[in-house]
């Protein structure tokens, strides 16, 4: 029997690391709280990393309780939906000879408020009206408007993509620097270790967290599968991006989770750990154990490999309603009867973590 260990935030976390994004929003927060003087050379650059960003201003002034990864992608995509639905919306308006980007108002109605929200947020596009008599918010500003009255939709896109670039380095900072993220990471980095995990001695490991956290139970840097990336790895590789659900204009595609990870070369799981087999050429049976993992849509791709290549699945839970939640994301993903037939067969078990 092999044994795959796959992870999500919840086990750094339940290690007692601060590896939630909020985590990482407020220790931007405490940086820019300090006086230039002040600051440590991380914080210096963190705070050049998101002075004036769209993406850390809007996740800095709409934290939600739900402090997962899973949310942070989703909302992620509200900001893509919003921002080519704002380009489509000029696109229309274009085609008529007498609009001029200069003048738009953008206004209620076309957008919704969550939308509004957003064109606030990233300030080095949208200028923010306060004394404009028409009612208008926003206007686009002129850096984004060809000298043919038209909005300059790639300078828009690749504006964006900066600040993505910032906001993903900054993040990438946080963790290697102030959660740590070090090649000798040892027992003594974490606060606690779990005997569940001890006792299964995982043979690979699907890791979905940009830190390293599972090397403390021995397991060597080759058998850990990084599937968005690793803190302060050289060249910069970390994936944050939207959901590969919605379908968005080719323009946006550089905010997809699919896109950046060929653009960063992350690669696939080592299929002879999924599918290995003995001296004789017969399959070795393999035990997927989830650990401190939401199974968000947006992995369902891999989830899937990883549900053919098992024959028994452990799911870690932390109390009822995370037992609750689970099983309704597996049920998402997989569908009633699947889940109920694995259930009651014994090929889906669930445990609390103790």
């Amino acid at each position: 029997m092999r044994n795959i260990l796959v992870v999500g935030n919840g086990f750094d976390l339940y290690h007692g690391l601060k590896t939630g994004y909020r985590d990482f929003i407020r220790c931007v927060e405490e940086a820019f709280a300090r006086s230039r003087e002040e600051r440590t050379d991380v914080q210096t650059r963190l705070t050049e990393l998101c002075n004036r960003n769209g993406f850390f201003r809007h996740f800095h002034f709409s934290m939600s309780d739900d402090e997962s990864w899973s949310y942070f992608e989703s909302e992620m995509d509200n900001i893509v939906r919003a921002l080519s639905h704002f380009q489509s919306v000029m696109e229309e308006n274009q085609k008529n000879p007498e609009h001029d980007p200069a003048a738009y108002n953008i206004i209620g109605g076309l957008f919704s408020y969550n939308d509004l929200l957003i064109f606030k947020d990233f300030t080095r596009i949208f200028e923010q009206i306060y004394d404009d008599p028409s009612g208008g918010l926003f206007k686009l500003r002129q850096q984004f408007i060809t000298a043919e009255k038209r909005l300059d939709a790639r300078a828009m896109v690749r504006e964006v993509r900066k600040e993505l670039e910032s906001f993903t380095e900054a993040v990438d900072l946080y963790l290697s620097s102030c959660v740590g993220n070090r090649s000798d990471r040892e027992e003594s980095d974490v606060s606690v270790r779990s005997l569940q995990i001890e006792e299964v001695h995982p043979d690979y490991v699907i890791n979905f967290n940009f830190t390293n956290t599972p090397v403390i139970y021995g397991i060597p840097e080759e058998r850990i599968f990084y599937a968005k990336g690793k803190a302060g790895n050289e060249p910069l590789n970390l994936v944050l991006g939207s959901p590969d659900l919605s379908e968005e204009p080719e323009d946006w595609i550089y905010l997809k989770n699919y896109f950046q990870k060929l653009m960063k070369f992350i690669g696939l799981p080592d299929r002879e750990q999924l599918y290995s087999e003995n001296e004789e050429g017969k399959a070795v049976p393999v035990t997927l154990h989830y650990f401190g993992y939401s199974f968000p849509e947006g992995d369902a791709e891999l989830i899937c490999e990883l549900n053919e290549a098992a024959e028994k699945t452990v799911v870690y839970y932390t109390d009822q309603e995370d037992y609750a939640f689970k099983i309704i994301r597996l049920i998402r993903l997989f569908g009633k009867d699947a889940v109920t037939e694995k259930i009651y067969g014994g090929t889906l078990v669930f445990r609390k973590i103790s």
